[in-house]
């Protein structure tokens, strides 16, 4: 907090100084980095507003209007990191291989919002065929994120401060206490690591429950003619409206506690080390007998906590904690290009078809018989025909390169039945097929929702000089690849 504060500071003094023709040092705006599925994205945000399309009715592009205007100038910068059809687990990958674009990386405040995501009918799924609860499985999508998201690194080398948004309001489970399984998990965490934790969900829970139809707050998909409730968990664009406040709201309220904490001067106790013994304002002056204290807690140990699970007991926590790197946040993940080709499609959706043409031209080998698409808000490849159609990239490398990470779409329906392809991956100059690299990837499962998937393929050896990659469609009508990096 201390951070954000000290970065807001500058940049309105700087502000202040250019208005009055001064001479100051540039100071940048405080980046907001945000993060969600198609929720976040702003779909079914639409309003009577001419060409205002759902990126801009989205309450990420209302959040940096309001901040903004509230400071009278372009006091924060907000980057829109959200991919339809994405949970917790799709970012923590996005952000492990930095794959976020350069003006994205190094956020002073992160915003996670892919409750709604994370509480997705296939979660349940998949949490079933691995034996464990929706709320295991939610939980351990949510610590990993927060684990990568607090070792990412400001400008500066600090940790940023991070917020998780429960925005889950929807009916993936109809059962009323089913849809606390998220923010349960969430409060724990918190707790633990120490991030900041907003509800949308409470904030409108009274105002939804006690009456459904309504279409304010409610998704208005829920209901048709019939009556009959249907699943949707895109909210009309009130509840964007609703999201920028909440988190103004928050901001402002966090500075002013913090602000107000510093004038006391009791944020730290290995600043003050006769905290104990210092006269309280406003009560007699009377010292505390060292008999019945103890001496002041050591610092907070630098790093992460250890990971949080049903293992960590009292015992060994303060061992372990104290054992983990002192660097919080990794500058070296954060700043540098760990993945020197990368493209996740759905992140750049104003790119055309020629701008993505154009990126991959120079990597680009026959026989190439894919096709850019921008079908459905999911950008990515698809084959040109039904029957075994090829295309094969050839990536010169100028750094080792030990890990392929695709991100493909799974889908339903006649046009996806028995969806697969299968790729050969060779690595330098070796180009025979025995010795290449095999993997197979199916594009359909039985859930009746388009999804994106990560598939991360360590390599047996690392690549120096090249890597090729072929991907051959050999299976169902139609596959889409939406996005890959080559990451040392």
């Amino acid at each position: 907090m201390e951070h954000v504060i000290e970065t807001t500071n500058r940049r309105l003094a700087y502000l202040k100084a250019k208005r009055e023709g001064h001479l100051a040092e540039e100071a940048r705006p405080l980046k907001i980095l945000v993060m969600g599925g198609s929720v976040t994205r702003g779909m079914n945000c639409y309003t009577r507003i001419r060409h205002y399309d759902y990126n801009k009715c989205c309450w990420a592009a209302r959040l940096g209007t309001l901040l903004n205007s509230l400071a009278g100038d372009r006091v924060v910068d907000v980057h829109l990191a959200a991919v339809s059809a994405t949970n917790s687990a799709t970012g923590q990958v996005m952000l492990e291989y930095s794959l976020l674009s350069e003006e994205m990386r190094g956020p002073d405040i992160i915003i996670s919002a892919y409750s709604t995501n994370d509480m997705h009918v296939y979660t349940m799924q998949e949490a079933l065929s691995q034996n464990i609860s929706l709320r295991e499985k939610i939980f351990g999508m949510a610590q990993n994120f927060t684990r990568t998201a607090l070792q990412q690194c400001t400008e500066e080398g600090n940790a940023p401060l991070l917020f998780w948004l429960d925005d889950y309001l929807g009916n993936e489970q109809k059962e009323i206490l089913a849809t606390s399984e998220f923010i349960q998990g969430l409060q724990v965490l918190a707790g633990y690591y120490g991030f900041g934790l907003m509800s949308y969900a409470d904030t409108v829970r009274d105002l939804v429950y006690g009456t459904t139809t309504e279409r304010s707050f409610s998704p208005p998909g829920w209901y048709k003619e019939d009556l009959k409730m249907r699943r949707e968990v895109h909210p009309p664009y009130p509840m964007h409206i609703a999201v920028s406040y909440i988190l103004a709201y928050t901001f402002l309220q966090l500075a002013s506690t913090y602000c107000g904490l510093e004038s006391w001067n009791v944020t730290s106790w290995e600043s003050k080390l006769d905290y104990y013994n210092a006269q309280v304002p406003g009560l007699p002056n009377t010292q505390v007998s060292k008999q019945s204290l103890d001496t002041p807690p050591h610092p907070r140990p630098e790093g992460l906590p250890p990971p949080l699970n049903s293992s960590l007991k009292l015992d060994d926590v303060s061992k372990l904690w104290r054992e983990v790197p002192p660097n919080t946040c990794d500058a070296e993940k954060t700043h540098k290009t760990r993945c020197p080709i990368g493209w996740v499609g759905a992140l750049r959706p104003d790119h055309i078809a020629d701008d993505v043409s154009s990126y991959f031209q120079p990597y680009i080998r026959k026989p190439f018989e894919w096709e850019w698409t921008m079908d459905r808000k999911k950008p990515g490849w698809l084959p040109k025909s039904a029957e075994n159609a090829t295309m094969t990239f050839d990536f010169p490398l100028q750094q080792e390169i030990h890990r392929l990470v695709i991100f493909y779409m799974k889908s339903y329906g006649d046009m996806w039945e028995n969806s697969k392809v299968e790729l050969k991956i060779y690595l330098d100059d070796e180009t025979v097929d025995e010795h290449a690299l095999r993997l197979s990837l199916s594009g359909v499962h039985d859930k009746k929702t388009s999804e994106v998937y990560v598939e991360e393929v360590d390599l047996p050896r690392g690549a120096l000089r090249r890597l090729q990659m072929t991907v051959q469609h050999v299976a169902g009508k139609s596959f889409k690849l939406m996005g890959f990096a080559i990451c040392s």
